[in-house]
């Protein structure tokens, strides 16, 4: 959808969850999906994107990859004493020219 409204060399901006990430660990193996898919307890659902899969994925819908990498973070609890580490993806892609044909 995004591609229909976005114009020509428009940039896209996007961050999710990545590969490995502290909240994909802690699922138990009767809420896997398909592979990096997962459902919540309250139904909602979560894709863990590899860099691989997401440049796939918007190369596949017609963009460049300007940038694409895994953002590591620490989410701290202080009032439970934990930390846990966070694994993110974000990228950057290019809407691409569409060959006149």
């Amino acid at each position: 959808n995004i591609h229909c409204v976005l114009k020509q060399d428009g940039v896209v901006l996007i961050r999710d969850y990545g590969l490995h990430d502290h909240a994909m660990i802690r699922f138990s193996p009767g809420h896997k999906l398909q592979e990096n898919f997962y459902v919540r307890q309250d139904g909602t659902r979560a894709y863990y994107f590899s860099v691989c899969k997401m440049k796939e994925t918007f190369l596949a819908a017609g963009y460049s990859a300007l940038s694409c990498d895994y953002v590591y973070r620490e989410t701290v609890n202080r009032k439970e004493g934990l930390c846990v580490p966070r694994v993110f993806i974000q990228g950057r892609f290019r809407k691409c020219e569409i060959p006149q044909k």
